[in-house]
């Protein structure tokens, strides 16, 4: 008997593994703030050179006198609005080292308190960055949860996490604020898995891809609890405090009847008697019998290393195509994904209506995952990509070519994109974890994740690459164009659904006669070594690297 049958015998999805995801769930809806909030701190603040000798200088304009000293003083750019970088001082033209900033979406925000704009608008940039670039650094780290176990990684990062967002506010300049960024998203990163990790091994094969999809509605629901937030608390630290203060919440995690550690991970150190005892408190919890582990019990251990994994892998030109496809597909969904979700103050109209409707489109398409069983994974991911690719591609066209007036159509196209771009991160890390073999897929579930974050680290510097109407409509003609070429390749990956794991390289030439085998819902390969432990290995791979 393995793990994952034993798990069925307890209970598949009883009231102990309820309680526990939501233990484990609760707090995602702080640690959904941690991207988003990127809008609202360092958002599109307006702003223009402050007027020399004038203390009550303000962006809004005062009076008829106010304006005609502000259009002596402040060169008009050819599109009418206001220069934001120089001054005219006594005829001549001088970078200013004084801004005004509109205080009629934001009150105040990390870009107006530490003037991040002209020569030192990279730092804006850089302060959304940092957070992805702790994701990246948080890939390492979260391979301490196999060392000192899962519940010490939720424990230890969660109270890193609210120590540094209660610090957050508290920021003296923005080289400070940077680096509490970087923190934040590290700890955020690796709580989000490691607590992830420890609900879904206790909940059997076939409601993983349910609990999968639930940890992603929380998500959501803690977006839009951000923005309504944001809406009326418009002064970045107050907000910043108030997301923060929650977070105590967790603390109370390092009672160990709060969160037990994952009977699975004890189970693999050897700890048997400890994972009994948790294991006994869930058949009692889900009044099942339960004494001790059956005789027949055994955890599967993989013993390949890594120069025989590399050689498996290159061993196969298919699969090194088929690698490089996956690959692409991993780092346009990313950047997509933020690129929308990051900049959609850009896209004109309301902020906070904008945002909510996104965070709308974004749980609609999170729940298109759960029909991915009955469309075939295939057929789903080329139509969210092909649709978020013509989507965006479109949406630049009013930019270019239309008026104020058009902004509703290129929004709505946007709005369409974020839906297609987020079905896509729902599914493609099942999708990818059944196109390759079982001695490679842990190496290729780890470099599409490093490919993902590369990908994200490219959003907060896309809309920064030309001025003008161009500067929202390049972005939308990159993503658009480049996620409609990588969805073109994606034809060429083949059907999952109804198919048997893959054991062994040599099993890519014959795959199509791989038929699935079902007991209570869980998959069963031809191969000698595999266990629906394989399945739980992907659903986990794709919540771990969505934090969002």
């Amino acid at each position: 008997m393995d793990y994952d049958s034993l798990v069925r015998k307890l209970g598949t999805f009883g009231p102990y593994q309820k309680r526990l995801l939501f233990v484990v769930f609760f707090p995602v809806i702080f640690n959904s703030f941690g991207t988003p909030v990127s809008v609202f701190l360092l958002g599109d603040h307006l702003h223009r050179c402050k007027l020399p000798n004038l203390e009550n200088d303000s962006y809004t304009v005062q009076g008829q006198y106010h304006e005609d000293l502000i259009n002596a003083t402040v060169p008009i750019l050819p599109d009418g609005s206001y220069d934001k970088c120089k001054i005219i001082v006594n005829g001549t033209l001088e970078p200013c080292s004084e801004w005004v900033y509109d205080e009629s979406i934001f009150a105040n925000t990390v870009s107006s308190q530490f003037n991040l704009v002209c020569d030192n608008a990279y730092l804006n940039s850089l302060g959304i960055s940092t957070y992805f670039f702790g994701h990246l650094f948080a890939t390492i780290l979260g391979l301490l949860a196999d060392i000192y176990g899962r519940r010490f990684m939720v424990v230890s990062a969660s109270t890193v996490m609210f120590i540094v967002n209660i610090i957050m506010p508290f920021s003296y300049n923005a080289y400070m604020f940077i680096v509490l960024r970087f923190l934040d998203g590290t700890t955020g990163m690796v709580f989000y898995s490691a607590s992830f990790i420890i609900g879904m091994e206790l909940v059997g094969p076939s409601k993983r891809l349910f609990a999968g999809t639930l940890i992603l509605v929380v998500y959501v629901f803690g977006e839009l609890l951000l923005v309504f937030f944001a809406y009326f608390i418009r002064d970045w630290r107050w907000l910043q405090l108030t997301l923060g203060i929650p977070m105590v919440s967790v603390l109370c995690y390092w009672w160990p009847g709060v969160l037990p550690e994952s009977p699975r991970w004890l189970l693999s150190r050897g700890r048997n008697d400890e994972a009994v005892k948790i294991l006994r408190k869930a058949a009692n919890v889900n009044k099942v019998h339960f004494e001790k582990l059956p005789k027949d019990f055994r955890l599967e251990k993989k013993d390949r290393g890594l120069l025989e994994i590399l050689k498996e892998l290159f061993h196969s030109k298919k699969l090194i195509l088929r690698w490089i496809i996956v690959f692409l597909n991993w780092f346009i969904t990313s950047a997509l994904y933020y690129g929308l979700t990051l900049h959609i103050g850009k896209l004109g109209g309301s902020l906070y209506i904008n945002f909510t409707l996104s965070s709308l489109v974004e749980l609609l398409g999170y729940l298109l995952c759960l029909v991915m069983d009955r469309t075939g994974r295939k057929p789903l991911h080329l139509s969210v990509m092909f649709l978020s690719g013509v989507a965006c591609l479109s949406s630049a066209f009013p930019v270019l070519f239309g008026d104020n007036s058009h902004n509703w159509i290129m929004i709505a196209l946007s709005m369409i994109g974020k839906l297609g771009i987020s079905a896509a991160f729902g599914e493609i890390y099942i999708y990818t974890g059944e196109l390759f073999p079982t001695v490679v897929r842990s190496l290729i579930l780890s470099s599409c994740s490093f490919g993902a974050r590369i990908g994200s680290n490219t959003s907060p510097f896309m809309y920064n690459l030309a001025e003008g109407k161009m500067k929202t409509a390049l972005p939308l003609m990159i993503y658009g164009v480049a996620t409609l070429i990588i969805a073109s390749l994606s034809i060429l990956l083949p059907e999952t659904k109804k198919r048997k794991l893959l054991e062994q390289v040599e099993d890519v030439e014959q795959e199509q006669d791989l038929m699935v085998d079902r007991n209570n819902g869980s998959f069963k390969s031809s191969g000698p070594n595999h266990s629906e432990s394989e399945m739980m290995e992907l659903t986990n791979s794709n919540d771990e690297d969505r934090n969002n």
